[in-house]
C-alpha cells in the first residue's frame, strides 16, 4: 500500500491555531460566560461560553482559511503533475497581511523544518531586507541558503548577486563584496556575469591601488562610482541561459515529455511549458 502524504501543516501554524484559540476561550469567557450569566445564571452562563467561542474559533478559522486559500493561488497555483513540495502559504499569509515579524518567525520555521528547500531562506532573506531593513539578517540567510540548501546552479547565482548587491548597495560596504565576484568568475566561468564581474574586479584593484597610494579611499571611491560596472544585469543573462540549458537537458533525457521533465526539475509543468515558450521549444 502506498504511504499517504502528510498533510502539509507547520509548527508555525499549528501555533497560530492555538493562539486563535486561546482568544476565542477568552472572548467566550468575557462575552458568553459574562452575558449568559446575567441573564440565565450559571446555566446561561456555560451555554454562553461554550457557544461564544465557538463562534469565535470558526469565523476566525475561516478567516484564516481564506487568506490562506488566496496565497496559495497567488504562490502555488496548481501544476499538474509534479513533485510534492512544501507550500509556505501560511508565512506568505502573514507577509501579506504586513505580520512581517511574525511572517519571518514562519519562514525560519521552514528552515528548519525543510532544511534542503531554498524557498524558506530565500522568502526570509528578502523580508529581513525588503520590508523589516535587517540587512544584516538578509545577509545571513542569503549565506545559510547557499551552505544549507540545494540549489540549482541558477539559484546559486542569484544568492551571489544578492550577496553582492546587499553589500554594494545596502551596506555600502564594496570591500566585502570582492570574494564573491572572484566566486561568480570561478564558478560561472566563461558567462557573462563572469565577465562582468571580473570587469568590475579590475576596477576595485584600481581603487585599492589609489587607496595604497593615499589618493583616495576605497569605499570613498567605489561609491562615488557605484552602478558603473553592476553585474545584475550580465547575471540575470547568465542565469536565463542556464535555467535554458537545464529546460533542454531534462527535455532531452525525459524524451520530450513536459510533465516527466517537470518532474525532473521539480518545477510544475505549466511553470515548465511557459518556459518552454519563452525558449520557443515546440
Amino acid at each position: 500500500m502506498a504511504a499517504k502524504r502528510l498533510k502539509d501543516v507547520d509548527a508555525a501554524e499549528r501555533a497560530f491555531r492555538l493562539q486563535i484559540l486561546a482568544w476565542a476561550l477568552a472572548v467566550g469567557a468575557a462575552m458568553g460566560g459574562g452575558g449568559g450569566g446575567l441573564l440565565a445564571g450559571l446555566v446561561g452562563a456555560v451555554v454562553g461560553f461554550f457557544t461564544i467561542t465557538t463562534l469565535v474559533y470558526l469565523v476566525a478559522q475561516w478567516a484564516v482559511g481564506r487568506a490562506h486559500a488566496v496565497t496559495q493561488t497567488i504562490y502555488n497555483p496548481s501544476g499538474g503533475s509534479t513533485p510534492y513540495k512544501p507550500q509556505y502559504s501560511y508565512a506568505a499569509s502573514l507577509a501579506i497581511r504586513g505580520r512581517f515579524a511574525e511572517a519571518a518567525a514562519a519562514y525560519e520555521l521552514h528552515a528548519i523544518e525543510n532544511p534542503a528547500e531554498p524557498e524558506p531562506y530565500l522568502q526570509l532573506a528578502r523580508l529581513y531586507r525588503d520590508k523589516l531593513q535587517q540587512y544584516e539578517d538578509a545577509l545571513t540567510w542569503f549565506r545559510r541558503v547557499r551552505t544549507d540548501a540545494t540549489l540549482a546552479p541558477g539559484q546559486e547565482l542569484y544568492v551571489i548577486q544578492e550577496i553582492i548587491d546587499l553589500y554594494i548597495g545596502r551596506l555600502k560596504a564594496p570591500r566585502k563584496a570582492i570574494p564573491e565576484l572572484t566566486l561568480v568568475c570561478q564558478r560561472f566561468p566563461a558567462t557573462p556575469a563572469a565577465r562582468a564581474a571580473e570587469k568590475q574586479l579590475a576596477e576595485m584593484r584600481e581603487m585599492l591601488a589609489r587607496e595604497r597610494d593615499a589618493l583616495e579611499p576605497f569605499t570613498a571611491q567605489f561609491l562615488k562610482h557605484m552602478g558603473r560596472s553592476s553585474i545584475a544585469v550580465a547575471a540575470a543573462a547568465t542565469r536565463s541561459e542556464i535555467e535554458g540549458q537545464a529546460v533542454r537537458d531534462a527535455l532531452r533525457e525525459s524524451g520530450n515529455d513536459p510533465e516527466k521533465a517537470a518532474e525532473r526539475l521539480g518545477v510544475p509543468v505549466n511553470q515548465l511549458r511557459e518556459k518552454m515558450r519563452e525558449l520557443g521549444i515546440g
